[in-house]
């Protein structure tokens, strides 16, 4: 009897999944790669580092982190389109049209966070450096301090979260922040952008700010009573 029991178990651990669920597993996220279309952003002076190309590569990295089987989110990467409010839509209709449930329609499912990527820039000090998240509603500030607790590792120095209608965050009615991780304009910081690579080529900074973004997020989802529904197919 013993022996057919241990057989049962083994065979019940056989069949267990390779990956627990995740605070993220199932969830979709809209990621926005901040100015392109059009709007440069922010440039590093000494190495011309623009801000929409670290937006981008931020982008890139962090969307690969999120759809991997141990995490098991859903990403859209808004259009970079010229205005705001149009990228925010393109977001949204790129959730609605996830077809989870593989008949051929969308779902309709709602984006469950948006985040757009930013860098900073202060002209005048290229020294300078912190980390800032933006956010508009009451029902977007939990995600605001979960994510900026997570991003102010990567210079030292919080700037606090800002409350105001900029950027994405007035638009579609999504619980959304926008992030400033760190200014690009500080040279330190363009150096490691450029120079500072792993052995992918990826720099160093890029997955540095791509993983605690996962952080952010994953915080945010796990202290939630309720969230987004469905699961990875």
């Amino acid at each position: 009897m013993k022996k057919v029991l241990l057989s049962i178990a083994f065979a019940s651990l056989l069949w267990a999944p390779v990956f627990a669920a995740t605070p993220l597993t199932g969830k979709i996220i809209a990621l926005d790669a901040g100015h392109g279309g059009g709007e440069t952003g922010a440039v590093n002076k000494l190495y011309g580092v623009k801000e929409e190309n670290v937006n981008l590569s931020v982008v890139n990295v962090l969307k690969a982190k999120l759809e991997a089987s141990e995490v098991g989110a859903y990403v859209v990467v808004a259009a970079r389109l010229s205005s705001r409010k149009d990228r925010v839509d393109d977001a949204i209709a790129q959730c609605a049209a996830l077809d989870f449930n593989r008949d051929g329609a969308g779902d309709g499912r709602k984006c469950d966070a948006l985040i757009s990527v930013h860098h900073n820039g202060n002209n005048v000090d290229s020294n300078h450096d912190g980390t800032l998240v933006i956010y508009n509603e009451k029902k977007d500030k939990p995600l605001a301090e979960k994510m900026l607790a997570a991003l102010v590792p990567l210079t030292g120095q919080s700037e606090g979260l800002e409350n105001g209608g900029y950027g994405m965050t007035v638009y579609g009615n999504l619980v959304s922040v926008l992030t400033e991780a760190y200014y690009i304009t500080n040279d330190a910081k363009a150096w490691r952008y450029l120079y500072d690579l792993n052995a992918e080529g990826v720099s160093n900074l890029v997955v540095e700010e791509a993983d605690a973004q996962v952080r952010g997020l994953a915080d945010y989802f796990a202290s939630r009573t309720s969230g987004g529904k469905g699961g990875r197919k």
